[in-house]
């Protein structure tokens, strides 16, 4: 009895101890600095090979020299490397190998999570597995589930991560709904995106990310980070910066697919101020969050890491020998000279996006030729670089035209046209890669000024075919690209057309038509203007000179009426005169 008493009274005094001194008997994880690292749309800019200049672009060899130092810093445990997608394909690259060269790259750089981007399904669904599989790391999409079964389109949708004093970091990733449009439709049809079925609905998806963190966090997630290839653009109805009010519990967000340089902190939806980074594009920066993590809390400090700021560092022997093997490969393909252009040919993203330029002219124009058709209209979107003045390869036009399309020809009214040029052109003056480039028609857009004074789109007018107005019931034969005649980029007017050509690749189709070009030596590519510009107070005293079947009617009517007019007058006088 007097051994229990004495061991009772221990028991409550270490109690008594631990309660007043918890330390002692309790461990308690220690302050611990965590790096993420993270990278978007680098759009298969994998880096030069050793002979070549580096362009701007980091490159992977020298993200692993990056990581590196920073593993030995603080714990390879408290590094975490993420992409927010868009990496698979952009560029010759990648896309002679249909995304397998980059995976193999991250996998030696040891990138520790993707999400998809819209950009991962353009070799399709099929192949998108076969990468995920090729991939150390999981590729992610949370709101991705294959509609017959409802299951998950890829096997992992979220990891988490252990630090060395054992705090636990879970990643989770989101694809935008906007892949419905921005990839292929062919590619997406058999997938829900999470945002209900014209995939708009932000509430929807933010749902399906809340559920996601709330799931991590019961599991016992300390922290939790979304990594999404959502964007800001303003004509993205589903945003990272509108979806970060609505949801609860997030530590950062990282972004992508807008290409845009930001640390910013926005509100969630308890008045909590998170961090949405995003890097820009085409791996001119690196994204370093570093967070402080304490019992009481965590605190990031955000960092944009340049090409300027990086250059310094030397390249990884290891990695470097991969890019430059793959390189050589692709140089026996692509080096064929195919042309000489006299000029340089514009396919600045923001230029294609928002406008023609001499390089979308110049291949609207060929798909006009190749076709017969009476007008070729095709997306901004599809022309991802510019040819500098001198020799042209097969691998600067396969730059110029990563995605592999195939032109068609479709039977569409006068109306579908201006449907799809008011709604190709409806994001003016911001870019959109459904703008429309076009051949065999000119047309007007009009802008007005809105209640804040900004300008903006406000119709589509003077629309001409073949140098005439058009005939909104008449039949036209249109040549587009594979992509936009499924319902790309949101041209459903064109969805569900049965072809009534086929014309092979759109880039057989341009490359034909710079060696055609070429003949005569190096070309200057001149050809009439197609779009015209207003404003609406420019407008006020002109009419509409962009009629229909029926206004044309109307109008030949009128003019009918004026001459049996003038003749009946004719007529009276000459009687009067006798």
């Amino acid at each position: 009895m007097k051994f229990l008493r004495k061991l009772t009274v221990v028991l409550i005094m270490a109690a008594l101890m631990l309660m007043l001194f918890p330390g002692l008997g309790v461990y308690a994880a220690s302050d611990e600095t965590v790096y993420i690292f993270h990278t978007n749309d680098i759009h298969g800019r994998a880096g030069a090979a050793s002979a070549d200049e580096d362009g701007g672009v980091i490159g992977y060899a020298r993200y692993k020299t990056v990581l590196d130092e920073a593993r030995t810093d603080v714990g390879a445990a408290n590094v975490i490397a993420l992409d927010a997608g868009d990496v698979t394909h952009g560029t010759n690259f990648a896309t002679l190998s249909k995304g397998e060269s980059m995976i193999k790259l991250m996998n030696k750089v040891g990138i520790d999570a993707m999400t998809s981007g819209n950009h991962e399904f353009n070799y399709g669904p099929d192949r998108l597995l076969e990468l995920e599989a090729m991939a150390n790391f999981p590729i992610m999409a949370a709101n991705i589930t294959k509609k017959a079964g409802g299951a998950s389109l890829f096997a992992q949708n979220e990891k988490v991560f252990t630090t060395a004093e054992g705090r636990k970091i879970a990643v989770f990733g989101l694809d935008t709904p906007e892949t419905m449009v921005k990839a292929d439709p062919k590619y997406t049809r058999p997938f829900d995106f999470g945002a209900g079925e014209d995939g708009k609905s932000l509430n929807a998806l933010a749902a399906i990310a809340q559920a996601k963190i709330n799931a991590l966090k019961a599991a016992g997630a300390d922290y939790v980070i979304l990594l999404a290839h959502l964007g800001v653009d303003t004509e993205s109805v589903i945003r990272s910066d509108l979806l970060i009010p609505k949801l609860s519990g997030l530590t950062l967000a990282i972004d992508g697919h807008s290409h845009t340089e930001m640390g910013k902190k926005i509100k969630d939806k308890d008045n909590n101020e998170v961090y949405l980074v995003q890097t820009g594009s085409h791996f001119a920066n690196i994204g370093k969050v570093t967070l402080v993590l304490t019992d009481s809390g965590v605190t990031p400090t955000v960092k944009l890491l340049s090409y300027d700021d990086v250059k310094g560092y030397a390249k990884d022997a290891a990695v470097q020998a991969d890019i430059d093997a793959f390189h050589a490969a692709n140089e026996v393909v692509l080096g064929e000279v195919i042309g000489k252009t006299k000029v340089e040919l514009d396919g600045e993203r923001d230029h294609v996006r928002a406008g023609e330029t001499n390089l979308t002219r110049l291949i609207s124009d060929a798909l006009l030729k190749e076709t017969g058709a009476d007008v070729v209209l095709s997306n901004g979107g599809n022309v991802r670089r510019s040819i500098p003045a001198g020799d042209i390869t097969m691998g600067v036009a396969l730059e110029v035209l990563p995605f592999e399309n195939t032109i068609i020809t479709l039977k569409v009214t006068g109306q579908d046209i201006v449907d799809a040029l008011t709604h190709g052109a409806g994001a003016y003056p911001g870019t959109a890669g459904g703008f429309p480039n076009v051949a065999g028609m000119k047309f007007t857009i009009v802008t007005t000024k809105n209640s804040e004074g900004e300008t903006v789109f406000k119709e589509v007018r003077d629309v001409l075919i073949g140098g005439k107005p058009v005939d909104l019931k008449a039949t036209y034969t249109l040549a587009t690209n594979d992509f936009l005649a499924g319902g790309g980029d949101g041209f459903v007017m064109f969805e569900g057309r049965d072809p009534v050509g086929y014309y092979g690749l759109m880039l057989d189709i341009f490359a034909n038509e710079i060696r055609e070009l070429s003949k005569g030596g190096a070309f200057d590519y001149v050809a009439e203007q197609r779009l015209k510009i207003v404003a609406d107070t420019d407008l006020e005293d002109m009419e509409d000179i962009t009629p229909t079947g029926e206004t044309t009617l109307y109008l030949l009517a009128g003019s009918l009426m004026l001459l049996m007019s003038a003749a009946l007058l004719l007529s009276r006088r000459k009687i009067e005169s006798k």
